[in-house]
């Protein structure tokens, strides 16, 4: 979920405060690679059934989910099954007037759930120094090619050779304050 966090389109914007639950970052997270039913969620999350229908409803109002219904179960009878996915053009929608710093909580609670069930820690970093605006677009850049790639190549859950992972990108670009 690569979060521009500047500008805005002004339209049929997303409203960045819905997110700001440490469970929704994980819902939508983990929709990023696959559709997914509430139960296939709830199991997955080891959550009740109605508390992942309830926020995957919530989010897909919102807009970082969108609703995919495949065609009626086996023998033709009954409704269609109800799944929901990222929809990545969420991103480049997201209202930023107001919600960044629940948006920021919840995802400081999600790295701690995160770094708790961490097995192995691949690469950590933390600076805050000044560079060449050249270098620091670049460095932007990068980030970005890498998570695109985390959402490009994500896949179902304990499929094939899959390796669960966490990866989280803050960039801030902050004021020169003394």
């Amino acid at each position: 979920m690569p979060w521009e966090m500047d500008g805005d389109d002004g339209d049929d914007l997303v409203p960045l405060r819905a997110l700001a639950n440490p469970l929704r970052i994980r819902i939508v997270s983990l929709l990023t690679g696959v559709s997914m039913s509430a139960t296939e969620v709830a199991e997955e999350l080891g959550i009740a059934h109605a508390s992942a229908s309830y926020h995957l409803r919530q989010l897909a109002e919102a807009g970082f989910l969108e609703r995919v219904d495949e065609g009626p179960p086996r023998g033709g009878k009954g409704r269609p099954r109800r799944r929901y996915r990222y929809d990545p053009s969420s991103s480049s929608r997201l209202d930023r007037a107001q919600g960044r710093q629940l948006l920021h909580e919840a995802l400081s609670a999600d790295l701690s759930r995160r770094i708790a069930e961490a097995r192995t820690q691949r690469m950590s970093m933390d600076a805050e120094v000044w560079l060449d605006r050249s270098v620091w677009e670049e460095v932007v850049g990068l980030i970005d090619q890498a998570v695109a790639l985390v959402h490009d190549k994500a896949g179902p859950p304990r499929s094939g050779d899959r390796v669960k992972v966490s990866m989280t990108a803050l960039l801030l670009e902050l004021d020169d304050v003394r």
